[in-house]
């Protein structure tokens, strides 16, 4: 073991080998957390501390689960030898919902859930959501079913409380009930019903103590309420507890997560061991000056100082450019140049804070022929081909499950239209019973249906039945599939319907069953609920499309956990970075958001561009735009700063509907970013001039205006003050002064 210890710094040696009690590790970006908790693990299996069965560890995707697993498994089989993978298999590595999942399946009854019960996806939902709003007659364009969604998931994970009486509250009632007659549960339900079932049955919980004598959770600053408790309920006994996590890259609130549970570790555990994982593995050093100096300016958080012993490097490049338009073509440009000196596409990488944005960039690079690959895109599972196939297995699994045969009834066609489907679908709502109970049943069909329409019907009640005998026989996922693709007649289907991209789509259900023969090879259950399971389970960020040697295009909120040698953060100015949804009166939680730039920065190893736009193309009209405060707040001894201002127009001219910034200084070729003008802003004739400018209030002390709409007097301004937030005033009305710090 002494040999891999040498592998560790003292810092990293401290986390493995004090084993005893609560202990958070404070791991700051690319300072090889991952590496520290799983040593951590192998040091503790290898020195007979506790055996595999005793040690869990949870963390949030697949491809973090996997990575921790291979990793154990190298040192304990291969390095050190001392452990069989089969000895291994009893160590408990999984995410979240893996884990809650495992304990549900082991505990259904217990959880009140049938044996073989389905896990609903984001789609699922989505799909379930859009069934129950047509047949309450409620408008989708007011109610979207993705935005209910969404806001089921956050009053599952605790964030706020669902008003009684209210259509939402309607909505949400129908919604658990249809689950609940297709024997499904959502991604919530899993963490819920497993708190549930730790709660009311003391014996269940007790025994995932004792698998859990060694707790470890990754990415500690992600976790919501819910599996907060999880995690303290699990950990109470034994108190072995390891989280890792960094409260300066939490930066999913949106989700549920609270950065509380990381911040407030030391008053659950009183007696916690506080170790800070410093060292900086990944970028060079003005890379880290640079994102360290603009972290620091959040006050939740706990110090610490980020260092490494890479080498230097450039300055990060901050561009102020004309438009949007000339943004896109700026960082085109200077990828074809960086890959004219020897980097690969792949590289390289260019984060946005809205998918909206990576339209532009798209379009500069198709047309100069650079490949790339949008991370977070169109998901192998996604594809229609592929959902139809899964819709028939969770048929076969469980016929009551509404929403999957709603999307095959007539896949392929046989007549069954929508008028007929809703009918059934109300029928069923009449009766508290699932469509194909309904649908198995003539005499009650014959109150809605003639005997034409339910001749059709009656073929596909018949074939489900076939297929279900398949899964009831005990046949593996494989073997059910092709019996699905050959009794529907799928392929033919497809090529009948989509012409020359039938052969992609062929292709495509060639690949899932390939994606079935490796599960079979590698799993004990090779059953279609296992599978379903698997799938189920994967993430947004376990799924990619595009060219693999193409540049990178993702959100900010996609490249957590990634890292570049070349990095592109575009769009860092007001509205996108901090983010302002439009018709919003405030922002999105100021400290959030600059962790979330924070997170883009240290993703880069080597070079790493920002830019903004001085006007951005927004519901069809041009809009002036104002530089991000965050880049205010970044030391100027990092920045190398370009602006083409002088190339687009001549600097002593009105430069009405762009953001104006005459102070931009050079000396020693580097140029400061800041708000202040020249201009006589007592003037309303210049007015359109003023975003961006630090003015006084008053009453609300120093803000900075952010937007202004009409003209004169009564033109409304929008302030961002540093106290009381977002302000609209009246122009003509708000007696504001130019704030100048220098004065």
């Amino acid at each position: 073991m002494e040999t891999i210890l040498n592998k560790l710094n003292e810092r990293q040696k401290l986390a493995v080998q004090d084993t005893d009690g609560p202990m958070l590790i404070v791991a700051g970006a690319g300072s090889g957390k991952t590496r520290a908790i799983t040593y951590k693990i192998a040091y503790i299996v290898a020195n007979k501390i506790a055996k595999p069965s005793e040690i869990t560890a949870v963390t949030f995707t697949n491809k973090a689960t996997s990575e921790m697993k291979n990793r154990i498994r190298e040192i304990l089989c291969n390095e050190l030898r001392v452990c069989s993978e089969a000895e291994l298999r009893s160590l408990t590595v999984s995410t979240f919902h893996g884990f809650c999942s495992k304990v549900l399946r082991e505990n259904y009854q217990k959880a009140g859930l049938p044996r073989d019960f389905l896990i609903y996806d984001s789609d699922d939902q989505r799909d379930l959501v859009s069934s129950i709003l047509d047949t309450l007659k409620i408008d989708k364009k007011i109610t979207s079913p993705k935005d209910m969604v969404s806001l089921f998931s956050c009053i599952k994970n605790g964030m706020f409380d669902l008003r009684p009486g209210t259509e939402t509250s309607r909505i949400y009632e129908e919604y658990q009930k249809e689950l609940k007659k297709a024997n499904a549960v959502d991604f919530g339900d899993l963490l819920i019903l497993a708190l549930k079932v730790f709660v009311e049955h003391k014996e269940v919980l007790e025994y995932y103590q004792d698998r859990a004598k060694y707790f470890f959770v990754d990415e500690y600053q992600d976790t919501n309420r819910i599996q907060y408790k999880l995690v303290k309920m699990i950990s109470m006994k034994h108190r072995n507890i390891c989280v890792v996590g960094d409260e300066d890259q939490s930066i999913y609130k949106w989700r549920g997560a609270d950065i509380k549970n990381i911040l407030d570790f030391e008053k659950d555990f009183k007696d916690a061991k506080i170790i800070k994982l410093e060292q900086n593995y990944r970028s060079t050093s003005n890379i880290i000056g640079a994102s360290s100096s603009l972290i620091s300016k959040n006050t939740q958080r706990k110090a610490k100082t980020l260092f490494t012993d890479n080498h230097k490097g450039e300055k990060i490049t901050v561009a102020s450019l004309v438009n949007d338009i000339r943004e896109s073509e700026y960082i085109v440009e200077k990828i074809k140049k960086e890959c004219r000196s020897g980097v690969s596409y792949k590289d390289i990488a260019i984060f946005y804070r809205i998918n909206a944005q990576s339209r532009l960039i798209e379009e500069q690079l198709r047309k100069s022929r650079i490949p790339y690959k949008i991370i977070g895109g169109t998901r192998f599972y996604d594809r229609k081909e592929i959902r139809d196939i899964v819709a028939y297995l969770k048929l076969c699994v469980s016929p009551d499950d509404s929403v999957s045969l709603q999307r095959v009834i007539n896949i392929p066609s046989r007549g069954i239209g929508k008028t007929t489907v809703d009918k059934i679908f109300d029928l069923a709502s009449e009766e508290s019973a699932s469509m194909f109970t309904v649908m198995k049943d003539k005499e009650l069909l014959s109150k809605i249906l003639n005997k034409s329409t339910i001749s059709k019907i009656v073929p596909f009640v018949e074939l489900v039945d076939k297929i279900r005998e398949q899964n009831l026989n005990g046949s593996g996922c494989l073997s059910v599939s092709k019996f699905i693709i050959d009794a529907t007649g799928y392929i033919d289907y497809l090529k009948e319907r989509d012409g020359f991209e039938a052969d992609e789509r062929v292709d495509n259900i060639s690949e899932l069953l390939s994606a079935m023969a490796e599960f079979e090879e590698r799993s004990e259950d090779k059953g279609v609920s296992a599978f379903l399971e698997s799938i189920s389970l994967l993430g947004d960020s376990d799924q990619e499309e595009g060219s693999d040697d193409g540049v990178k295009l993702m959100t900010l909120h996609s490249a957590k956990g990634l890292e570049f040698p070349i990095v592109f953060i575009q769009g860092v100015e007001y509205g996108l970075l901090p983010y302002v949804s439009y018709g919003d009166s405030g922002s999105n939680d100021l400290e959030e958001e600059r962790r979330l730039l924070y997170v883009g920065m240290t993703r880069s190893m080597q070079k790493l561009y920002i830019s903004w736009s001085r006007s951005r193309r927004i519901f069809g009209g041009i809009r002036s735009r104002a530089v991000s405060e965050f880049l205010d707040e970044i030391d100027e001894g990092f920045i190398d700063a370009y602006t083409d201002e002088d190339v687009y127009f001549n600097t002593s001219q009105d430069v009405s509907g762009f953001v104006r910034h005459k102070t931009y200084s050079i000396p020693d070729s580097t140029r400061k970013i800041n708000y202040e003008n020249g201009f006589d802003y007592s003037r309303t004739d210049e007015l359109n001039s003023s975003v961006g400018l630090k003015v006084r209030h008053s009453m609300y002390g120093e803000g900075i205006i952010r937007s202004i709409e009409g003209k004169g007097e009564k033109a409304k301004v929008t302030v961002q003050f540093r106290n009381y937030g977002v302000k609209k005033l009246i122009w003509g009305y708000a007696n504001l002064t130019v704030y100048d710090r220098n004065a």
